[in-house]
């Protein structure tokens, strides 16, 4: 079975491939040619889940072909749970007079470290959601399954070499080092996105029957 990873972020297409079981393979909206050029899906929901339901639904109905969709974040406790949803729009969100490129980690996180610091609180804990949406079409209607998990952490100093979103910046409770510091096997092992695709795969099984 193929299904379509709603994202052009090949990394993350790879993160989902190595979670996926045999016969299973994830590809990205980069290796779809009938995505090429094709306008994006207008993320306009308020919550992980909606987000993720308008792009499954949107790709969908433009490819026509199983497709996995993710909204995923992190949410600071101190910060009103920014940036949340809104990572491309938390610096307006938390009135920060900053010129930074939100799609580099290495900008946005360290001035939500800041923020935090001038916040005056001493509450570091955050929570990373991923909310995915599968939808495999058929030939009468749709199969469209839904999962949502979170990963309870502390924001930290940067810590590890592996940069991706906010791995370098975040340390699970229970932990003694940030995902980045991690092996990718180990992150996947406690990380909310393998739990919520797994039970997509098996979702799936039950409902179409046989392996996937």
């Amino acid at each position: 079975m193929q299904i379509i990873f709603a994202s052009w972020n090949s990394k993350k297409a790879a993160e989902i491939q190595r979670m996926a079981p045999k016969g299973v393979e994830v590809i990205c909206l980069k290796d779809i040619p009938e995505a090429q050029g094709m306008p994006q899906a207008e993320e306009t929901g308020v919550t992980f889940m909606e987000n993720a339901q308008i792009k499954a639904r949107y790709w969908a109905k433009k490819l026509k072909m199983p497709v996995l969709a993710e909204d995923s974040g992190i949410a600071i406790e101190c910060l009103n749970g920014a940036p949340g949803v809104r990572t491309k729009r938390c610096i307006e969100d938390l009135d920060l007079q900053a010129k930074i490129d939100v799609d580099n980690p290495s900008e946005l996180y360290p001035m939500l470290l800041k923020k935090m610091q001038y916040s005056g609180s001493k509450n570091t804990r955050a929570h990373w959601y991923s909310a995915m949406v599968c939808i495999v079409p058929q030939e009468k209607g749709r199969l469209e399954i839904v999962a949502e998990e979170e990963l309870k952490g502390d924001m930290c100093d940067c810590a590890g070499d592996r940069v991706f979103g906010f791995d370098q910046y975040f340390k699970p409770f229970g932990c003694n080092k940030t995902l980045s510091e991690m092996d990718p096997e180990e992150k996947d092992r406690i990380g909310p996105r393998r739990k919520v695709f797994e039970f997509i795969i098996e979702e799936i099984q039950k409902r179409l029957g046989g392996n996937v």
